[in-house]
């Protein structure tokens, strides 16, 4: 291991000196399911000179690199999708624990469907209404029927006939994103705009990666709103490197990202970490893995800029520290790196969990443009 390159980043960075542990956080822990929140006797997170005492202390080689990070920064391989995508989610609780299954398809419904494409496809929305008006009635319980019959009747001019068939499908289904995107694009044309944004909120908290939404907003600026890019863009990363641990930072950014890396070499390395975190040495996506890191970075961000060191600060961290001041921290991490993995995971979580997250949401992520909060 090279030491001393580790104790020169806590000369710089840290000065050396302890910094105060953030506050333990319940977080959600996810493999294919996430299980529930960790319990009251969570153990405090670490603090940035802890993790490198450890690291220190460690038997294992742990090599620091100065690296430059890709253009996103090294989320992809720290966060790969691990959890495939359900077209058609049907939420079912199983052992006490809400699990995702394909919603039952309708043949009969299917084939109506399948006839309308075509006239649909080719603007003859009155006919391809009829068809799906068919669809609904041979399967009143097929939610997708009720969207593209909703479709037909919003193209063809009739947004409020839409927006009943919209609020069918989503009465039928509340955790397919699709029906509340729908519904919020004929309310906003309605000009229900405060109802139109609570929509867009839950089919992001839904989907929070849905690249049509995201499309929808940069295509219609008129709306005054956007949706904002991540605020965790990883310039830290750790990996196994034969026997050693490689940790990379890249030194043409904010040094905080230094920190972080440090904690995803120790989370890596040291299975006994994991284990007292977590309860398991299991190697697979923790919210209470990413708040202890993210948490390092904001103490190391947030102490630089104290002290005036603030030539490299990076700005989605400054975003990331006000989301913790907001206590939505764990949000962020749900949101923006849960979904890496598991893109539907928050069709998993409690319904509490979903409302804070709609809050997050609304006042940092689908916002007005130019600024931060409605």
């Amino acid at each position: 291991m090279n030491r001393s390159l580790i104790a020169i980043g806590c000369a710089l960075f840290l000065g050396c000196a302890s910094t105060p542990k953030p506050a333990a956080t319940k977080g959600t822990e996810a493999t294919e399911t996430p299980a529930s929140a960790s319990g009251p006797g969570q153990p405090e997170f670490l603090s940035p000179a802890e993790i490198v005492k450890r690291l220190e202390a460690s038997k294992v080689s742990y090599r620091v690199e100065g690296k430059d990070s890709p253009p996103g920064g090294w989320a992809e391989p720290l966060w790969p999708q691990r959890v495939k995508v359900v077209e058609f989610p049907r939420v079912v609780v199983e052992r006490g624990e809400r699990v995702i299954r394909e919603w039952p398809e309708h043949a009969g419904a299917r084939k109506l469907l399948d006839e309308a494409e075509p006239h649909f496809q080719a603007r003859r929305y009155d006919e391809a209404g009829k068809l799906y008006a068919r669809a609904t009635e041979v399967c009143p319980d097929c939610y997708m029927a009720w969207n593209f019959r909703g479709d037909a009747a919003y193209f063809a001019g009739d947004v409020p006939t839409a927006l009943e068939h919209y609020r069918k499908a989503s009465a039928l289904n509340p955790d397919d994103h699709r029906s509340w995107f729908f519904q919020g694009n004929a309310l906003a044309k309605l000009g229900r705009f405060d109802e139109a944004l609570d929509a867009w909120a839950w089919c992001l908290v839904l989907s929070p990666r849905y690249p049509v939404i995201r499309q929808f907003f940069r295509n219609n600026s008129q709306l005054g709103l956007i949706i904002r890019e991540d605020s965790i863009v990883p310039r830290g990363y750790a990996e196994r490197a034969g026997e050693d641990i490689s940790i990379q930072f890249d030194p043409n950014h904010d040094p905080a990202w230094f920190a972080f890396a440090n904690c995803k070499a120790l989370w890596l390395g040291e299975p006994s970490h994991r284990q007292e975190m977590t309860g398991s040495t299991e190697e697979h996506f923790s919210s209470v893995e990413e708040l202890e890191c993210l948490g390092s970075a904001l103490v190391v961000h947030e102490g630089m800029k104290e002290q005036g060191k603030a030539e490299a600060s990076d700005p989605t961290l400054d975003r990331l520290y006000a989301v913790a001041q907001d206590g939505m921290l764990l949000e962020a991490v749900l949101f923006e790196v849960g979904s890496r993995v598991h893109p539907q995971i928050s069709l998993t979580l409690e319904d509490a969990t979903r409302q804070r997250l709609k809050a997050y949401v609304l006042k940092h992520v689908l916002v007005p443009v130019g600024g931060i909060t409605l």
